[in-house]
């Protein structure tokens, strides 16, 4: 905008603010003009009569007075009230006086009279038009009383003459307040529109800020996606349907980004034979084609479930990499769900080093045997040998050797079991056996130790026989194992129960202690070899950590699990599920 655009504007509304709020002398200034006039054309125009000067020249006089006072009130900054609203009164009876000066009902001003009566009417309230009706009253009866008529008709110009001017004041009354009624709406709307606008500006710059970090977080979320280039990260749709595809999974399956959005369903990128172990018996396959043991785990990851595979994962080379994959559903803030996101690591290296240092173990395992074997053996001649026999010291001496002896050779028969187990070459001997009687010989077989320590031990087995298919020597050694720790971990005063209970399709075995129990963070950690709860470190309990690995090993290879509950200072169960044999007629032998 240009200077001279500025001054001009400026100038607009100094003139519209006088217009929209006049002073007192600017409403009196058509009164006073319209007087002036008619001084004017009294003392220069001989044809206007003026009967009375006296009269007259009071009424000019009159009429200069309430200009002055309203110029006073208008330097004064005085606008509004009754004060104000003197000024046209006394216009109205100087007007009179003129009228009456100048030929009374005759004059040539008597529509001056209007003016006033119009600033009165426009003001606001009902009582001014009863103002209207006095004071032109009196003013046209004031030509009367200075010189009384002698008709009686001549009386009643002083009461019709103010009717009309009252009508007239009426109207305009009313059209003021409608006016007015007007003014305050628009300007209500003006408030509201500039409440509006103002809301309008913050609205848009609050959009202008989420959008700036909306952007960032864009481009945060892009450079980390980027980023992760040791993890395939997958996208899909709630079909399967390949959706995102980071560089990651360019790297490590080798499908270009193009190609995998292609409509790429995710259960192509694993064999068959992966996904049918995750798929329930009898399960029918997907309307949408999507293979159903994928489709389970995404089911799983919907009823909140972790999902975390070992699985083998299909590259676009044709070969097959080891990877461990976990499947989160994924949706909006407001719950609805978008699909699933698949996490894959590759684990070729931790597969190989799982497997050298199974290879390694197996072969220390063996390696160790032979000369153990030997040292035992030679330690039965020493002992055994007529031709020189010990002495008490000697015997002793020998005795402690051989039992650490067998007791190193216990130890890498155990690692030498685990190695086994680890490498899928874990020998069973199956056949039908009693499993209530292994349970009650586990129990017989541990209680002195329990007696020793001050503690009950009891079996809760059903009185019939029940009767699997499994390698009975393995699994005497796990419910030895459990009896042993339950023992170690139980204090003087406590109990160790072992249980067996018929399940649908299986049987469970249990072993339960009143001990000191195992922390909840470190349950998860209690079948991985070597490990010991810190209850086991403090408590100084002798062991190596195998015990619960082996065990968990025994049950896996005889298609069963393992789990445990546990709390601290009030116990610990192992459970065993060992599932039937299908020729197993349990529940006949049961009956």
């Amino acid at each position: 905008m240009t200077p001279t655009n500025t001054v001009q504007q400026s100038m607009e509304l100094s003139w519209r603010r006088y217009f929209d709020n006049p002073t007192p002398l600017m409403k009196q200034g058509p009164t006073a003009v319209a007087v002036a006039i008619a001084a004017v054309l009294m003392w220069t125009i001989p044809g206007i009569p003026v009967t009375d000067t006296a009269v007259a020249i009071f009424g000019l006089a009159t009429i200069a007075a309430a200009t002055a006072f309203a110029a006073v009130l208008s330097v004064r900054g005085v606008y509004e009230g009754w004060v104000v609203m003197l000024v046209p009164m006394i216009d109205i009876l100087g007007l009179g006086a003129i009228r009456a000066g100048t030929g009374g009902p005759a004059s040539l001003f008597s529509s001056f009279v209007l003016l006033p009566v119009i600033w009165i009417a426009a003001a606001p309230g009902r009582r001014q038009v009863v103002i209207v009706a006095v004071f032109s009253s009196i003013a046209l009866i004031m030509p009367n009383l200075i010189d009384p008529p002698e008709e009686a008709a001549d009386w009643l110009r002083g009461v019709i003459g103010p009717l009309v001017f009252a009508t007239v004041g009426a109207i305009v009354n009313e059209l003021s307040r409608q006016q007015r009624l007007r003014t305050s709406q628009a300007e209500a709307h003006v408030v509201e529109r500039t409440a509006a606008l103002a809301a309008n500006e913050a609205i848009l710059e609050q959009l202008k800020a989420s959008e700036q970090q909306y952007r960032a977080l864009s481009e945060s979320f892009t450079s980390v996606w980027n980023s992760i280039t040791g993890q395939a990260v997958i996208a899909t749709d709630n079909g399967g349907i390949i959706t995102a595809w980071n560089p990651g999974a360019v790297r490590l399956l080798g499908m270009p980004v193009k190609d995998a959005l292609a409509g790429v369903r995710v259960d192509s990128l694993f064999p068959s034979h992966m996904l049918a172990q995750f798929a329930p018996e009898g399960r029918p396959e997907q309307v949408d084609g999507l293979h159903p043991g994928l489709r389970s785990l995404f089911d799983d990851a919907d009823a909140g479930l972790p999902v975390d595979a070992h699985v083998d994962v299909a590259t676009a080379g044709g070969s097959t990499v080891p990877v461990r994959a976990t499947v989160t559903p994924y949706q909006d803030s407001d719950g609805s769900r978008h699909g699933y996101l698949l996490v894959i690591t590759d684990e070729t290296r931790a597969v190989e080093v799982a497997r050298m240092k199974d290879e390694f173990v197996g072969m220390i395992s063996h390696e160790l045997r032979t000369p153990l074997s030997a040292i035992i053996g030679f330690l039965d001649l020493l002992q055994n040998d007529p031709a020189q026999p010990l002495t008490p010291d000697q015997q002793e001496f020998v005795g402690i050797i051989e039992r650490n002896a067998q007791r190193l050779l216990n130890l890498v028969g155990d690692l030498l079991f685990t190695a086994q187990v680890e490498s899928g070459r874990f020998p069973l001997e199956r056949r039908e056996a009693d499993v209530v009687e292994l349970v009650r010989n586990a129990v017989e077989s541990a209680g002195p130790h329990a007696q020793r320590e001050g503690i009950e031990i009891v079996a809760e087995v059903p009185t019939a026989p029940v009767r699997l298919s499994i390698d009975s020597g393995r699994i005497g050694q796990a419910l030895d194992n459990l009896l042993s720790n339950a023992i170690k971990f139980t204090g003087t005063g406590g109990r160790v129960t072992a249980s067996l209970r018929m399940l649908d399709g299986a049987v469970e075995l249990a072993v339960r202690d009143t001990g000191v129990g195992i922390p909840e963070d470190e349950q998860g950690m209690l079948f991985t070899r070597f490990f010991r709860a810190s209850t086991a470190t403090q408590n100084a309990v002798p062991g190596v950590g195998l015990g619960l690995t082996i065990t968990r090993a025994i049950m896996l290879a005889h298609g069963g699990s393992m789990d445990v509950t546990s709390k601290e200072g009030v116990g610990t169960e192992f459970r065993m599920l060992l599932p039937a044999a299908p020729r197993t007629e349990a529940i006949q032998v049961v009956r």
